[in-house]
Order: C-alpha cells, then structure tokens, then sequence
C-alpha cells in the first residue's frame, strides 16, 4: 500500500507541475499576444508578420491558449522570413529539447521578435529580462543551459549562428545603435 500512495503523490506533484507550466506558458503567451497587437494597432504590420507565425499556427495558438479571443489576421499571408530568422528558429529547436507545437509557436516568435531593434524581452512585451529567461527555461531547457555565461538572449542566438557558420565575431543586427550596448558587452 505505501508504494501506491507514493506513486499517487507523485502523480499529483506532476499534474500540478503541468498545470502550472500550462498558466505560465497562457501568461507569457498573453503578454507576447498584448505586446504584438499594440504594435498591429500602430500600423506596423499584421499579427503574423509581428509575430513570424503563419495564419494556421496562429489560429491553433489562439485556439489552444485563448479560445474566446477575437485576433485579426487568421487569414493573412505571412511575408517571406529572412535567412538569419529561419536560422534562429532553427537553432532554438534544435538546441532547445522541445518540439510540440507550443515550442514550434514559441521558437517562431523568438526568432521573429529577435529582428526587432530593442532588447529581446522588450520586443516580445513581457515585463523583465527575468521573464525571458524563465520562459526559455521552461520551455527550452537545453537552450538556456548551452547559455551558460547568462549572455543577453539576441546577442547569444546571434553568436550561436555565427559560430555554426565559421564566423569569429558576430552582432546580433542592431547592437551598433544601441544605447545600453556597454551592458550586453561588458565583461562576462
């Protein structure tokens, strides 16, 4: 008997762990959702071009996480996606350790938001660079291990896909014009 009592507490422990990976998965995905149709309402393009997601995942990343939201753009064509953010999503899947679809979503947004001149957590609307990291933590594990010196999540994915290429020295794209570059490149 002790044995299946023991079986079902950790049975429970992981369904609450589940459960809870699930609401912080629905947070992160809303901030990034809230943050990408302010940018829509700007006029700076349709929801799957902000967000590098084609009309069909986006409609099965409403449909699974928020059912009763009303999102435009379930029907728009997503433009051509540049070489350096296919290589990006490429690379958090492949480094990542995750492939279901929240994983694909969530590795296409990355790659995306990661075009986008301000720092990564900004540009994917969520509160803090302690959010980013929580978040790739959670659903990318073996990324944020390979990040092991904590360097800033652009100029890491920036770096990685430089290295596979053979490159000695890479800059994420707008790291020259930032304001706060001494933070990212100060000693590590």
């Amino acid at each position: 008997m002790p044995r299946s009592t023991e079986a079902r507490g950790q049975g429970h422990a992981a369904a609450r762990a589940a459960a809870a990976e699930a609401i912080l998965m629905q947070v992160d995905l809303a901030c990034i959702l809230e943050h990408a149709l302010a940018e829509r309402a700007r006029g700076q393009g349709p929801l799957t071009d902000l967000l590098g997601l084609d009309a069909e995942s986006l409609r099965a990343l409403r449909d699974r996480w928020f059912p009763e939201a009303d999102l435009p753009d379930l029907d728009a064509p997503l433009a051509p996606v540049p070489a350096d953010q296919d290589a990006i999503a490429q690379l958090i899947l492949w480094r990542g350790g995750r492939a279901d679809d929240a994983a694909r979503w969530l590795a296409a947004i990355l790659a995306r938001r990661s075009m986008e001149p301000r720092h990564l957590w900004e540009d994917m609307g969520l509160p803090s660079r302690v959010a980013l990291n929580e978040m790739i933590a959670r659903v990318f594990p073996r990324l944020k291990a390979a990040n092991s010196q904590n360097m800033r999540w652009k100029k890491f994915l920036y770096r990685q896909i430089c290295s596979d290429q053979g490159f000695l020295l890479c800059l994420s794209p707008t790291c020259g014009e930032c304001p706060e570059r001494s933070d990212c490149f100060a000693p590590e």
